[in-house]
């Protein structure tokens, strides 16, 4: 299979949230897409965090673009310069006060390859220890709870754990609990 071959980039937005670009490309085929739209974002981290009794913590928030409340997996944006794990151990810190002492990679995903740049790294965390209050952004409200793996499966299936790239980093974690389980 043969790339696509970029003839021209503008850039439509640029900000310390997102560029969005509009491509002029040409397919292996020689047809011209004109414009073709680009999101470049930073990467972005989720964590799998498992407390001792095998519940997963998990945050709760107000989502503007879909203006409901979502049930995700603590997460966010990996910083410029920063490493993946230290943003998955900062952004749990923040987002909820715990720490974990086991961290282990579950590998990374595209968010959306066909329009966006960025990866989110997945990172399952155990030994969570609760070691302050919360750090929120400005921008953030955020509740935490913990809970059992087939509570998030029903909360899945009623639309309430709803975003699709927090449903995939669910079931990478789960997959991955199997596979340790299994050793």
């Amino acid at each position: 299979m043969k790339p696509w071959k970029t003839i021209n980039s503008t850039t439509l937005v640029n900000d310390a949230w997102l560029t969005l670009s509009a491509d002029t490309c040409q397919l292996p085929n020689g047809q011209i897409i004109e414009p073709y739209y680009v999101l470049h974002e930073s990467d972005w981290v989720h964590v799998f965090a498992q407390a001792d009794d095998g519940r997963i913590l998990t945050v709760k928030q107000f989502r503007y673009g879909v203006k409901k409340v979502c049930i995700e997996l603590p997460g966010g944006v990996i910083d410029e310069g920063e490493a993946p794990l230290v943003a998955a151990q900062r952004e749990l810190l923040e987002e909820t006060g715990y720490s974990a002492t086991h961290w282990q990679s579950l590998g990374a995903m595209y968010a959306n390859p066909a329009r966006q740049t960025n990866t989110i790294h997945l990172f399952f965390a155990t030994g969570l220890r609760l070691k302050g209050e919360q750090q929120l952004d400005v921008s953030e409200d955020i509740e935490f709870d913990f809970l059992a793996i087939p509570e998030i499966q029903q909360k899945i299936e009623f639309n309430e754990f709803s975003q699709a790239l927090h449903i995939a980093s669910f079931y990478r974690g789960r997959h991955a609990l199997t596979l340790n389980t299994n050793k």
